[in-house]
């Protein structure tokens, strides 16, 4: 291409064009296809070798409780999505909702529309947290469906936090409450992937990524 070619006003416009078309593009399949994640996502917690060779991971233990909507529900629920895991009480007033106020700003934005996640927020005053306290919850922080506030059995949702999500602290409590600002990244064959804390935009950006990196995955797939 000769020099004039190159400073014609045609070029100059098209290159304009470009940068103004062409460079939003690139960022979205950067940023939002996970093209930038490479490197896969770890396996939290313990893990043996089969008889065959196979490596088995951690998985989190089956449950049955109810949703904010009165509704029962089992781990079987929510087959084939990734969850986003998180234990609470409604009656808290400090770790809880600011953990809470937290998911909704900034990870419920970003993925509450995917039909691929669902967040679990497990009571931990199941005998305070009823179906209907839990509905009022939900409510007030503009959760949809796939956002599910679970309440039931305490020594089971105690021993999920313990044995199963392993949230720190749990092991020790049973007669009281415990708080937690963790968010646990759960893949769709019950691993756990991810514990993030809950607060601040470092956090932040690193829980997003390991979802969408986790979604790429299974695209990969």
């Amino acid at each position: 291409m000769n020099q004039n070619i190159q400073n014609s006003p045609k070029w100059k416009v098209l290159g304009i064009l470009f940068l103004l078309i062409g460079g939003p593009i690139i960022w979205v399949l950067i940023n939002k296809t996970g093209i930038h994640y490479s490197k896969p996502l770890p396996y939290y917690y313990e893990r043996e070798v089969g008889a065959n060779g196979d490596t088995i991971y951690h998985t989190i233990d089956d449950f049955k409780l109810v949703n904010q909507n009165g509704d029962s529900v089992t781990l079987k629920t929510y087959e084939n999505k990734i969850l986003l895991v998180s234990f609470f009480f409604a009656s808290c007033e400090t770790v809880c909702p600011q953990m809470n106020n937290y998911i909704a700003q900034h990870v419920y934005k970003e993925f509450g529309k995917d039909t691929s996640i669902v967040f679990l927020s497990f009571s931990v005053d199941p005998e305070h947290d009823s179906p209907t306290v839990l509905y009022n919850y939900a409510k007030s922080l503009n959760a949809g469906n796939n956002w599910q506030f679970l309440t039931g059995s305490k020594s089971k949702i105690y021993s999920l936090a313990a044995n199963s999500f392993k949230i720190p602290g749990a092991e020790d409590v049973h007669q009281g409450l415990f708080h937690s600002s963790k968010i646990v990244l759960v893949d769709k064959q019950k691993h756990v992937r991810g514990v993030f804390e809950t607060g601040d935009q470092n956090e932040k950006s690193k829980t997003i990524d390991a979802v969408r990196a986790l979604k790429l995955q299974y695209v990969k797939k």
